[in-house]
């Protein structure tokens, strides 16, 4: 079996990441459940609604969280 090198990213890239998970969840629960009463302002680009706009945008939060935290664990001193 071949081990996979790894190093522990560092409190920057946690904490980075952290936020922009944080972020993109907040535009997504309030989305979905509406909690803090629409407090998203209308932002609609192109042919896409305010919705779809705010989705995209919480969701490419969410993924660069996670790709953050991919590349701060495979690559040395990130």
């Amino acid at each position: 079996m071949i081990e996979m090198a790894w190093t522990p990213p560092t409190k920057f890239t946690v904490i980075f990441s952290f936020l922009l998970l944080a972020g993109g969840l907040f535009i997504l629960i309030e989305l979905f459940f509406a909690i803090a009463g629409g407090i998203l302002p209308v932002l609609a680009l192109g042919t896409f609604s305010s919705t779809e706009t705010w989705g995209i945008i919480g969701m490419g939060l969410v993924f660069l969280a996670w790709f953050l935290m991919f590349l701060g664990v495979r690559l040395k001193g990130l």
